[in-house]
């Protein structure tokens, strides 16, 4: 009897344990059809809605008063490309908002529209991934660059400012190669001229330029 039951032990367990193999290869293979190998690089073409951004009046000499980037729609592209085994990832982005300058008018008063104006980003960030699921992979991003500032003005050419962001996001995949990637992100640029030594006045102005957006993408995966 205690022989039989031995030889039924050992039939028993390495079925038992083939089955467990098999399940967690079949999930395995169901998370990897699901989920962007974190090697891979990443394209994505995006649309959002920008807002803020205030040019004071001390900072430019066209308007006599502060005048305001009018909130509008932008659209752009990143390509992300993976840093090692880490999951982060360096990301190039270019991204535009056509909008207009306004005053500021009266409660209720529509804003009197100045000028159209383009403001661009061009930056180099990085990823950083942090609870990645199967279902999410939501990641902080912050980056650098160029904020290119160009008003359609006869006579006035475009500014190039330094420029830095931070953000975050997630990518929600649908297969390895496709996933829908949601972005909120703020954006700094200096405006300062750098043109007098008044430290007070430095306090008492604000010289730089301030914007938010969120964005919505598809991402391909290569």
């Amino acid at each position: 009897m205690r022989k039989f039951t031995f030889l039924l032990l050992l039939i028993l367990i390495p079925t038992t344990l083939f089955a467990q193999d098999d399940d967690w290869r079949r999930h395995s293979r169901e998370r990897d059809r699901y989920t962007p190998r974190e090697s891979a690089f990443e394209l994505t073409p995006f649309v959002g809605y920008r807002w803020g951004g205030t040019i004071f009046a001390d900072q430019s000499f066209l308007f006599g008063e502060d005048v305001q980037v009018a909130s509008n729609p932008n659209f752009g592209v990143s390509f992300a490309m993976p840093l090692g085994d880490s999951g982060m990832k360096l990301e190039l982005m270019a991204n535009r908002q056509a909008s207009e300058l306004e005053t500021e008018s009266g409660l209720f008063e529509p804003n009197a529209e100045i000028a159209d104006i383009d403001v661009t980003y061009l930056h180099a960030g990085i990823q950083f991934p942090f609870a990645r699921s199967r279902n999410a992979m939501p990641y902080f991003v912050v980056s650098a660059g160029l904020a290119n500032l160009d008003p359609k003005i006869t006579g006035v050419s475009a500014e190039n400012r330094f420029s830095a962001s931070a953000g975050v996001g997630v990518k929600i995949p649908m297969s390895q190669a496709l996933s829908v990637k949601i972005e909120g992100r703020g954006y700094y640029t200096s405006l300062d001229e750098n043109n007098n030594d008044c430290t007070f006045c430095n306090y008492r102005y604000n010289q730089n330029f301030y914007q938010g957006e969120v964005n919505f993408g598809l991402m391909f995966s290569f």
